[in-house]
């Protein structure tokens, strides 16, 4: 009756197959969004059309009291972000094993080293070296963009998209670069 499956860290796909009353449903899912896992992840639900008009928001609902939150909240509170609180500042290079986490842009001055991560809701704009793990779009957003002076990446993830760097290490051409999705792949080009 009801599948669940991950998208992007931290978001969640319900998707309701069939069902014939709605507090089996309701019993259903809590059943397999029980524990810490989803925990303070946001969801998506699919298959409302299938669904009788009164029953999604009582659905959502019941998952926001699961702690879960709708990703159309975030929608709307992107839209509504000042300016200030839509873009974090690092003023600093990031070592191995640190990472930053924003639900908005994120500009770096300074490097992301090896096994530093970035991860932005946003896009990822980078001051210096990319030699670590650049997450954008987190919440499924193809249309963001990871920039470097210099892309040296481990992995870059856009959305649902994700190119991951072998083990011969790829050296910068000297100049910066935007990563972006095009044609269903990431590509690197010139600033």
């Amino acid at each position: 009756m009801v599948e669940i499956k991950g998208i992007t860290l931290p978001v969640i796909a319900v998707k309701v197959k069939k069902c014939e009353d709605i507090e089996s449903l309701k019993e259903e899912i809590r059943a397999k969004v029980k524990g810490k896992l989803f925990q303070g992840s946001y969801f998506i639900l699919e298959n409302t059309e299938e669904l009788p008009e009164d029953w999604v928001p009582e659905i959502e609902n019941f998952l926001k009291e699961l702690s879960l939150e709708s990703i159309n909240r975030i929608s709307e509170r992107r839209k509504e972000d000042t300016k200030g609180d839509r873009l974090l500042v690092v003023d600093r290079s990031l070592r191995s094993g640190q990472k930053v986490e924003h639900n908005g842009d994120v500009l770096v001055l300074g490097d992301v080293n090896k096994d530093a991560e970035v991860l932005a809701v946003g896009n990822i704009i980078i001051m210096g070296a990319l030699r670590g793990i650049a997450i954008a779009g987190a919440l499924g957003d193809e249309g963001a963009v990871v920039v470097a002076l210099k892309m040296e990446p481990q992995q870059i993830r856009i959305g649902k998209k994700i190119a991951i760097s072998d083990d011969s290490e790829r050296v910068s051409p000297g100049y910066p670069e935007v990563a972006r999705v095009e044609d269903g792949m990431i590509v690197l080009e010139k600033v």
